[in-house]
């Protein structure tokens, strides 16, 4: 049988992002060793703080493109360019708007607010200004990333990504190379995101005319999207906020250097949500078409496949995190510098995999017309969550920090979850529970006893890591076997059928 779409979408984000994943630690390793602690700093602290400004200013319209492409596309072309042309103009007027707070606000923000010890003020304000700006590029590139995850054509989205991001990275290493400092790489970061979007915007013409790339306003269509809008914007702020708290909050309590390091490991464990967000990314869109035909059955049936996916297949990516920690961070940084962030990359390991497991209930919810849940759930942690990451960074440092992800999820398991249960999924919502809960309790017990392995060797060597993440692993698999779901099987064995058609020799 020939692969669908949703499975091509899987297959070309997981790859797309595993190379992200692996790009991210070139150019890390050559700015901490020629730039300095607070170089990789003041970079990760204007990533977050344009991170939080783009989440302001999104206004739910990301979600409410891919609904809108992926259910009207096909026979409604011209209200679909007038979507494009509105929104493009909220994002374009938001862009220049946030260009003059970045611009006026950098040395409030040095001076103020983060702690320096080895640049002078006036250059990371002027850091801070080149790449605070020029990243902001992120956001008018979001709509137009859109649009390919709307046609369900994300080969489009991995193929620009990765090739931007490449480049991003060899530049940094050839104006290093070449004895160039912090101010030559802030200004290739400009030079790299304009390709990025540039290239969005010439490869989204093969499908859309020029004229949808023209900004514009359609009252109608705004209004016709304003509700789903307002409630998706809600989402995204709300969780932008508590997904970058830790670390707004860090860079005022802690020494900048410390917010770099944390800042490089927290990018670097939320890429091994490769799996969840290639299967929550291309759900989306296909939840959102087969909604519009009112097929149950077939969504849930597709709930079920995509759930148990990222809740089994999950497991080993991050699994191996606490394994490659200390020779990972330890060759990026150094031995002392790893162990210090062992406990915080472990607890946000944790974290991002209970986040990935409510990837595909949300999506579900949005294709559903139902973001308000998970708005409210997001409102509602605000006043519970958000205090607890303060006392906990700083009471616990940097492992506080960690955990106060682990901690938001938690929540998110015990509001979001019932709701959607009832409304969205009608289903059982202890079914729900006690299906999450076995995963955890075998993925703790072999994984866990992996880890008693490599501390009974008294030793940290990549042999002994190795082996007792393999065995973990081999174990952990043949368990999930009996556990997952009988569409998710089925599945599992046609796709392998086809690749023993497709590829012969393996049958030797």
């Amino acid at each position: 049988m020939p692969l669908s779409r949703l499975s091509k979408n899987i297959i070309y984000n997981f790859f797309g992002q595993g190379l992200l994943l692996v790009l991210g630690f070139i150019a890390v390793r050559y700015i901490f060793k020629q730039l300095g602690e607070d170089a990789l700093g003041i970079i990760y602290f204007t990533l977050t703080i344009n991170a939080v400004l783009c989440a302001v200013l999104e206004m739910g319209i990301c979600s409410t493109i891919i609904r809108e492409v992926a259910a009207h596309f096909d026979n409604q072309l011209g209200y679909v360019r007038d979507l494009i042309r509105s929104f493009s103009s909220f994002y374009w007027i938001a862009y220049v708007l946030l260009a003059a707070v970045i611009y006026f606000g950098a040395p409030i923000l040095i001076d103020k607010w983060i702690t320096l010890k080895t640049i002078d003020a006036g250059m990371a304000t002027q850091v801070l200004r080149i790449m605070g700006i020029s990243s902001l590029l992120a956001l008018p590139r979001s709509l137009y990333a859109s649009l390919f995850r709307g046609l369900q054509r994300m080969e489009f989205n991995n193929i620009i990504d990765v090739a931007s991001s490449a480049l991003q990275q060899l530049g940094i290493i050839v104006i290093l190379a070449f004895g160039g400092g912090l101010l030559a790489v802030a200004y290739w970061f400009v030079i790299s995101f304009g390709i990025g979007i540039l290239s969005y915007i010439l490869a989204a013409r093969r499908f859309f005319p020029w004229k949808a790339f023209v900004p514009g306003y359609c009252p109608v269509v705004v209004a016709r999207n304003l509700r789903y809008s307002f409630g998706a914007m809600s989402i995204s702020l709300l969780s932008m906020i508590h997904m970058q708290s830790d670390k707004i909050i860090m860079s005022k309590l802690l020494p900048l250097s410390l917010f770099g390091f944390y800042g490089f490991a927290y990018s670097a464990v939320s890429k091994t949500t490769l799996l969840t967000s290639a299967v929550a990314q291309a759900a989306f869109p296909s939840f959102s078409s087969i909604f519009k035909t009112g097929d149950r059955d077939n969504m849930m049936s597709q709930y079920r496949k995509l759930h148990d996916l990222i809740c089994f297949g999950a497991v080993p990516f991050f699994g191996v995190i606490p394994f490659v920690a200390l020779p990972v961070f330890g060759f990026v940084f150094n031995p002392d510098i790893a162990r210090m962030l062992l406990v915080p990359i472990t607890f946000l390991a944790l974290g991002f995999y209970m986040n990935g497991t409510l990837n595909v209930p949300y999506v579900f919810s949005l294709a559903a017309g139902k973001p308000e849940v998970s708005a409210k759930s997001n409102f509602l942690a605000l006043f519970i969550v958000l205090p607890a990451t303060g006392l906990l960074i700083y009471f616990f440092g940097l492992s506080g920090a960690g955990f106060s992800w682990v901690l938001y999820n938690l929540f998110s398991y015990l509001y979001a979850v019932p709701i959607i249960c009832s409304e969205c999924l009608l289903l059982p919502v202890r079914e729900w529970y006690t299906h999450i809960s076995k995963i955890f309790v075998v993925t703790t017990l072999t994984y866990g006893i992996g880890w008693i392995f490599v501390e009974f060797m008294g030793s940290y060597s990549i042999v002994s890591l190795v082996l007792a993440y393999t065995g973990a692993t081999i174990v952990f698999l043949v368990c999930a076997y009996f556990m997952i779901s009988k569409e998710l099987r089925e599945t599992l064995f046609e796709y392998l059928k086809f690749i023993k058609i497709k590829f012969p020799i393996l049958n030797k």
